[in-house]
């Protein structure tokens, strides 16, 4: 009798092991086709000099930049910040335009050049800008782990589940090489979902009003 106990109870608890990894698959999927949701936007800067009084933009999401090409003694100016852009027109985020002058000078010095680079559609789509600056998204995060979840519970008319876990950040082609050296470019971060039972499993709940 203790045997058959026993056996009866290793059977239920692999049954709940089984059902939990079960649950823990079904969320990962639903986390991760909900990509739209999960991007991932790091802080970007453009590392710029201007002569005094000059007219460069160099904010990244304007819909226009101008670089200083040369200093007044005739240094190129802004050799990071140029590579840096070259980058973002190979990625499709700007197109480079035609150079441009400035005003010419009262003290008759050299009239400046600027490069010039324009905003595109998917430039639009991959930059944001808030309050601190720009932020540029270079891929999504994907879940790696789940580390818990809540019960399943009714509230206001849905089934919710809190779920909480580890996600790594995959890459958008361009962006390798933009970002390679930004630590947080490679780090996994920790992230929450609320997922809503559905008659097509678990969906993250912000795919409902999308």
């Amino acid at each position: 009798m203790t045997n058959k106990l026993l056996a009866v109870g290793a059977v239920l608890a692999l049954g709940a092991c089984g059902s939990q990894d079960h649950t823990e698959t079904k969320m990962r999927q639903a986390i991760d086709n909900a990509a739209q949701f999960n991007q991932v936007c790091l802080p970007h800067a453009l590392n710029v000099e201007h002569r005094s009084g000059s007219e460069g933009n160099a904010l990244i999401g304007a819909p226009q930049i101008k670089l200083l090409k040369r200093q007044e003694n005739g240094k190129r100016a802004n050799p990071e910040a140029v590579k840096q852009m070259e980058r973002l027109v190979r990625a499709g985020l700007y197109d480079e335009e035609k150079e441009e002058k400035g005003e010419a000078p009262a003290n008759g010095k050299e009239t400046p050049r600027y490069l010039v680079y324009s905003l595109t559609d998917l430039g639009k789509e991959k930059i944001r800008l808030g309050h601190h600056g720009a932020l540029l998204c270079v891929g999504t995060a994907k879940v790696e782990k789940i580390n818990y979840f809540t019960e399943p519970t009714p509230a206001r008319g849905y089934t919710l589940s809190q779920v909480n876990y580890t996600a790594k950040i995959v890459p958008e082609k361009w962006s390798k090489g933009l970002l390679k050296d930004n630590p947080a470019f490679r780090q996994e971060v920790e992230r929450s979902a609320t997922l809503v039972k559905t008659n097509d499993g678990w969906r993250d709940i912000r795919e409902l009003h999308y």
